[in-house]
């Protein structure tokens, strides 16, 4: 190998080794444990259903609700009415409980987004800054208006 090649292959790996730790170290990647490498935080997701109604033709809403007993989901689907607290995923997921909120989401959400990319098919974010969305004025309140869970 020429003393050029030599250099440019040097210069090459050093580059994939820089992106590969940056991306392994990066906060734009979800730790579904809720830890975090860096203190930087970002503001909690408002999620609304209304951006999943759209393909509501491939989900049940059991999907995403649940209530387990005995590993199986026994949640009575007419109890799913809105302005109903206790279907909020915040009901159950808190910070008593083995799956937190931000570990319920983390799983539930990137999960599926991830499962529908593999497939080919349109789907949400899966980095932190297409859910956080951090805002120029973060004291205005939520990013959409609607509450977490």
């Amino acid at each position: 190998m020429t003393g050029f090649k030599k250099k440019i292959w040097i210069l090459f790996t050093l580059c994939l080794v820089v992106v590969v730790i940056f991306i392994t170290f990066s906060k734009l990647y979800a730790r579904t444990d809720g830890s975090r490498l860096f203190s930087g935080t970002r503001p909690p997701v408002n999620f609304l259903n209304r951006y999943h109604e759209s393909h509501m033709e491939d989900f049940d809403c059991t999907d995403c609700h649940h209530k387990y007993v005995h590993g199986k989901n026994v949640l009575d689907e007419d109890s799913l009415e809105e302005g109903n607290p206790d279907i909020l995923c915040s009901s159950c997921h808190n910070k008593k409980t083995k799956i937190t909120l931000t570990m319920a989401f983390h799983e539930e959400c990137i999960g599926c987004h991830n499962k529908l990319s593999t497939k080919g098919e349109k789907t949400g974010p899966s980095l932190c800054g297409g859910c956080h969305i951090r805002q120029k004025n973060e004291a205005a309140g939520p990013v959409h208006g609607g509450k977490n869970g």
